[in-house]
């Protein structure tokens, strides 16, 4: 291994080092049965842990690869990512108090046991579960993917992408396993406070650096390539930022994020700045990427882009500073999805055919769980997969469908199961058959997305439905007894 491999690769393991032993020593369970700090960090966070745990879970690493590089192929059409995630952002600012009282009366831990109680509906919360868990899946790959391209360019390639993602695997376990949700979120607020700072002054450096700043930089792309400085297909644009915009709400780990703050203010407060402080840094993240676009080291391999100008600029020391900050987003995101999708599939999924199970058997499920979503996702991640962006809409179009199932749930009473039910499966069939043919879809709807339309005729058969049916007297107790309830001073 060269010189300036180990100089690069050191700077990341003291950091991935110091972090461990720091949430080993502050996330500890108080005993083996407990649920509530494995599963919602015991409803305990104070507003800047939060916001910055949400910031971290909803940017992931992907944003500095597989962002970066769509920036780099496809221009200033990459923003849609940015837009949908701040606009979701200031929604989450209207939803999130609501979920949190549902979830602080009713000790609710995720999306199924929100389902389970409003519709009154177990098998519906099964359905959702399996489809969100697998959906979720790529992303999974996605994160150990993105690890192993950060570790092989953080040693000048020295050590081979797999070994990296054999790492990654093995690092998140180490911390996540023993506190479950206390051990993500306090590693997650430290990452959030990494990534969004550290990203923002290395993107502003690295844009005077190699472009004399913004302006300049903007001046020769519009000389050069102008074709990435528009917005080529509105209708498609639209169609998968209203995409990520409603199927921000139907992930499970953001779902989650929902419960873990201390009272219903604390959460608003940490939503209130969220949105400002992540669109700070992502949109100046993807400008920088339709900026490197004219470099031919870049453009030769998009997704690797920005570690490639850090090297570049910096040498091997800003390598591992940048190394730090992709691993900060990373780690923040994969050890939320598979915490979460841990003990949602040990509680939604086994619990309910083994109700004798202890508090303390469901943790040991959930731990089981997590580690053989790890090593499959990482060893899947080991092979070819196509664009990460690409994987990413994919599977927003698909999650959108869960959208009038937990959110028109969440805010309208009339809702029920049949309309849940007969909505949910004409949103997946009407998405999958348009994008088994595309030509009619072209042909009749234009450009937009498949999943948008599904969507769509998802709602209007969940509203029909539900006005067609009689209302449900337990549906207006329960919202009843979360509107007159009050938890601000907790």
């Amino acid at each position: 291994m060269s010189k300036e491999a180990l100089i690069s690769i050191s700077i990341i393991a003291v950091y991935m080092i110091s972090v461990n032993l720091y949430v080993r020593h502050r996330s500890k369970l108080e005993s083996a049965g407990d649920v509530d700090g494995f599963a919602v960090g015991g409803r305990s966070f104070p507003w800047y842990m939060v916001m910055f745990t949400i910031l971290a879970t909803w940017y992931t690493g992907s944003c500095f690869t597989g962002g970066f590089g769509y920036a780099v192929s496809f221009g200033v059409v990459a923003l849609y990512d940015t837009t949908q995630v701040v606009i979701g952002l200031v929604f989450l600012y209207v939803f999130g108090p609501k979920i949190w009282k549902w979830g602080k009366i009713y000790n609710l831990y995720n999306l199924p046991d929100f389902i389970r109680l409003r519709y009154n509906d177990k098998k519906l919360a099964i359905v959702v579960t399996v489809f969100t868990i697998a959906i979720g899946f790529p992303w999974n790959m996605m994160a150990f993917k993105t690890f192993g391209i950060l570790i092989h360019s953080l040693t000048y390639n020295a050590i081979p992408v797999n070994v990296g993602i054999v790492l990654s695997v093995i690092f998140i376990l180490s911390y996540s396993l023993r506190g479950g949700q206390k051990s993500v979120v306090t590693s997650d607020f430290i990452q959030g406070l990494v990534m969004i700072f550290g990203s923002l002054g290395v993107i502003f450096f690295l844009a005077n650096k190699l472009f004399g700043g913004f302006g300049p930089m903007f001046q020769q792309v519009a000389a050069k390539t102008p074709e990435l400085l528009t917005v080529p297909d509105a209708s498609y644009w639209s169609s998968i930022i209203l995409a990520g915009i409603f199927g921000s709400f139907c992930w499970m780990e953001i779902f989650n994020r929902m419960f873990v703050a201390r009272s219903p203010r604390e959460l608003k407060i940490s939503t209130a700045g969220a949105p400002i402080l992540g669109s700070s840094m992502y949109i100046a993240l993807l400008l920088l990427g339709v900026g490197c676009s004219l470099i031919p080291a870049v453009a030769a391999d998009p997704e690797s882009g920005f570690l490639t100008v850090s090297a570049m600029t910096g040498g091997p020391v800003l390598l591992g500073f940048v190394g730090i900050i992709v691993l900060a987003a990373e780690v923040s995101s994969a050890d939320s999805g598979l915490v979460t999708g841990g003990f949602v599939i040990a509680d939604a999924l086994i619990k309910p055919f083994n109700p004798k199970l202890t508090d303390e058997q469901l943790i040991k499920y959930s731990r089981i769980i997590v580690i053989c979503i790890a090593s499959l996702s990482g060893f899947l991640a080991m092979f070819e997969i196509p664009m990460l962006q690409k994987i990413a809409i994919f599977t927003f179009e698909y999650i959108v469908n869960v959208f009038p199932i937990d959110i028109i749930g969440l805010l309208w009473k009339r809702g029920n199961s049949k309309a849940a039910w007969s909505g949910f499966a004409v949103g997946v069939i009407v998405t999958t058959l348009l994008k088994l043919f595309p030509a009619f879809a072209a042909a009749h709807f234009g450009s937009w997305a498949p999943g948008i339309l599904g969507l769509f005729c998802n709602i209007v058969v969940y509203v029909v439905v539900s006005l067609l049916s009689k209302p449900d007297p337990r549906v207006n107790e329960l919202f009843d007894s979360v509107k007159n309830a009050s938890f601000e001073t907790v």
